[in-house]
């Protein structure tokens, strides 16, 4: 036999909603690239110029030497001011050590002395070394940098400024420097040509320099050097003759001041906080020596991650994924080699286009997984709901057979089997019950009613519902009395108190439970308190959890099907209750429902029940089943209460002349209640009472049969239940 293996393409087709997003993604980047200074996301590429400048430090090794007149060369001098005549000595000085070159940065001369200009210009008329003079710009001077222009192919040589001293006109070449820093301390820019209102002045970093023209005329400043390598002479030291010339010869010399943190320092990534301009300018002159240095843009690295964004795109998984994460990481750190190479990019772009990619992607997969989540719970619900249904009749019918069976004459271990039957049929159906509300309450269909609700008639329901239980179990139940109405859903808020208590029975054993309520203001709270074992801190943390169950045993270990504090947690949600557990191990548990509202107890209860016990000799009752055994079992067994009963395999289709009529709402094969809505309404206005035994929630039965007057049970149904429904059902007829 031959085996054909067909290759899987690694490639997939998106959707159109992703190729657009796509499309659209590209646009919008592409747009914001051409903003200027690339915002919104320059600080990125600040922030990673910084990082990349910290990892290649590297130490200068140029021929640049600042000489520094410092806070402590003022005070070494007489009047402790920087004046003419000591530039002119310093100047001479520099010169007899034959330096390459000399630059003059902006001098803070004491405005008092006039006498030194002579000594100045006398001392530059005898320099063989050419000297540049960086003038002093008013910002108003300057016109904009001129990023975008190329940088012009050489200097413009001027001998003649306005704005140099009228003692070294015509001996010195003026120059200009502007360094303009960005946040993170990089990068920082310098122009090689500075345009002015006052004419074109070549910057001091081009003057100091030895290289070529970049090809714009702004360029970043090599940062990856550390300045405080820069090699500085302090100019206390060259007044004094306290130096060698072999450390001036064939120098690139700069005297600047260099005592000023505001007006003669910048913050840098390397070498501490701040930085000279004057070393700045060392470095500046240095990176066009070492250059041209280059600005490549954001381009390129758009153009990259776009390419890793289409494979993303278009690849099938993990290969996508992994061609975008490693682009994505090779473009971050390709920052690193190309600035060892003075190539500046931009990576911002296209960083910012993968990330706002990925997050689309992760949004559009959580709402996927929010779907998918909320698929499986609706089918979980529509399964429990169902298979509690189907499950329900035969339970139900179970549940008849053995109540008949305990009411003929039977030995003892006949009655003992029946009891455990029944015993286990009510287990089995309390089980059911609480698996449709768990469904009901999931998916959306529990409709709450909101009553005036007596905390004296909760009380006592409790207590005729746990009273046996809490006998079987050497319990002592106690119920605090209250003459407090509250506000709320009658059945559900007795639904939460009945598994509190119906819980601290149960793991109590011997002990003792109190039941009672504590005003706050307008709210009172229900607590359930217990002093049986307990519980950990650790099963606390899962005990409302579905199907929890304590691995420690119960008296009546085998009826708990962890669902009665899951139950209680999610109506507390339903009704805006808080529902409170704490526990002590050995010293018992506390259960608390909250906000509840209270209000006026003068003011007339809704739905208030007066029970009454009565007998149901001579009661007319029709009963309507498909299911033959049901049917029998329960017309027996209402003959046994002393009902006069007539049976109907089917909804009966004769005039009725009953008092009840206990019918199934389901008959098979799609025929229920609800087309049975036109021969509900004569019965109604008869005045039979109409009892509707389902599977299906209470609410979704009243849905299908609107505006007729019932008492809905569910099944499986306890024969006592049945009896209190049709005692109610003759109070009601002979009331009316």
């Amino acid at each position: 036999m031959q085996h054909i293996t067909k290759n899987k393409s690694s490639l997939r087709k998106p959707s159109r909603g992703e190729k657009l997003g796509l499309a659209l993604l590209v646009l919008v980047f592409v747009v914001l690239g051409n903003v200027e200074d690339d915002l919104p996301f320059a600080p990125f590429d600040w922030f990673q110029q910084r990082i990349t400048a910290q990892i290649n430090t590297k130490p200068y090794t140029g021929d640049g030497l600042v000489v520094a007149i410092t806070e402590s060369t003022l005070e070494e001098l007489d009047g402790s001011q920087w004046r003419r005549s000591e530039l002119a000595k310093v100047l001479t000085e520099v010169a007899k050590a034959g330096p390459s070159k000399i630059a003059v940065g902006n001098q803070y001369f004491s405005s008092a002395d006039e006498s030194g200009s002579e000594e100045l210009e006398a001392a530059l008329s005898t320099l063989n070394s050419p000297v540049f003079w960086e003038v002093d710009l008013a910002p108003e001077d300057v016109k904009a940098l001129g990023s975008g222009e190329p940088a012009p192919s050489s200097q413009v040589p001027r001998s003649d400024s306005t704005k140099l001293d009228q003692a070294v006109r015509g001996h010195v070449t003026p120059t200009a420097m502007t360094l303009r820093p960005f946040p993170f301390a990089a990068p920082i820019e310098s122009p090689f040509t500075i345009f002015t209102q006052l004419g074109d002045f070549a910057s001091t970093a081009q003057a100091l320099s030895s290289g070529s023209a970049p090809q714009s005329n702004v360029f970043n400043v090599d940062l990856a050097y550390d300045p405080l390598t820069v090699p500085r002479l302090s100019a206390v030291a060259i007044l004094d003759g306290q130096f060698d010339n072999a450390e001036l010869r064939d120098k690139t010399i700069l005297i600047a001041h260099v005592d000023n943190l505001s007006r003669d320092f910048i913050a840098t990534p390397n070498g501490g906080n701040y930085t000279s301009r004057a070393a700045l300018t060392i470095l500046a002159a240095q990176t066009l020596s070492s250059g041209p240095p280059v600005k490549i843009g954001w381009l390129p690295a758009f153009l990259v991650c776009m390419g890793g964004a289409m494979a993303w795109t278009f690849l099938r998984r993990p290969l996508g994924r992994l061609v975008a994460l490693v682009t994505l990481i090779l473009v971050l750190v390709s920052t690193i080699p190309l600035e060892q190479r003075l190539i500046f990019q931009s990576t911002s772009q296209g960083v910012f286009l993968l990330v706002t990619l990925a997050i689309g992607k992760v949004w559009m997969r959580g709402r996927e997984a929010i779907q998918t989540y909320r698929s499986a719970a609706e089918s979980k619900s529509r399964f429990l709901a169902q298979a509690s249904h189907d499950l329900r009749q035969p339970i139900h019918a179970i549940g008849l057979l053995s109540e008949r069976l305990a009411q003929t004459e039977l030995s003892s271990d006949q009655t003992e089997l029946v009891r455990k039957i029944t015993w286990s049929v009510d287990n089995a159906s309390r089980m059911f019950r609480a698996l449709l509300d768990i469904a009901a309450i999931e998916s959306g269909t529990l409709q709450t009613e909101i009553t005036t609700v007596s905390i004296n008639e909760l009380l006592a329901e409790i207590d005729s519902q746990n009273a046996l239980a809490a006998q079987q179990a050497d319990v002592d139940l106690r119920l605090i009395p209250s003459s407090v109405v509250i506000r709320t859903d009658r059945v559900l808020v007795g639904t939460m108190l009945q598994n509190l208590v119906s819980n601290a029975v149960k793991y109590a054993p011997h002990g003792k439970v109190v039941v009672g309520c504590r005003r706050n203001g307008q709210f009172i709270s229900l607590h359930v308190v217990d002093n049986g074992r307990g519980i950990s801190q650790a099963e606390l943390k899962v005990v409302e959890n579905e199907f929890y169950r304590s691995s420690e045993s119960s008296i009546l270990r085998s009826e708990n099907k962890g669902l009665g504090l899951a139950i209680v947690n999610r109506l507390a949600r339903l009704l805006n209750l808080n529902f409170v557990l704490s526990s002590q191990e050995g010293r018992g548990t506390v259960a608390v429902i909250t906000e509840l509202e209270t209000v006026d107890n003068r003011a007339p209860l809704i739905g208030e029940r007066k029970a009454q016990e009565l007998p149901l000799t001579g009661l007319r009752v029709a009963v309507a089943d498909d299911d033959e055994e049901t049917l029998r079992s329960t017309q027996r067994l209402l003959e046994q209460w002393g009902c006069e009963v007539e049976a109907f395999d089917c909804f009966p289709n004769k005039v009725l002349d009953h008092d009840v009529l206990l019918t199934d709402f389901d008959f098979g094969n799609g025929d229920t209640l609800a087309q049975r809505i036109d021969a509900l309404r004569p019965i109604s206005v008869a005045g039979i009472q109409l009892i509707i035994l389902s599977g299906h929630h209470p609410d979704t039965v009243r849905e299908n049969v609107p505006g007729i007057p019932s008492l809905i049970l569910t099944k499986p149904l306890r024969a006592a239940e049945l009896r209190s429904a049709l005692m109610s059902s003759r109070i009601a007829i002979r009331s009316g």
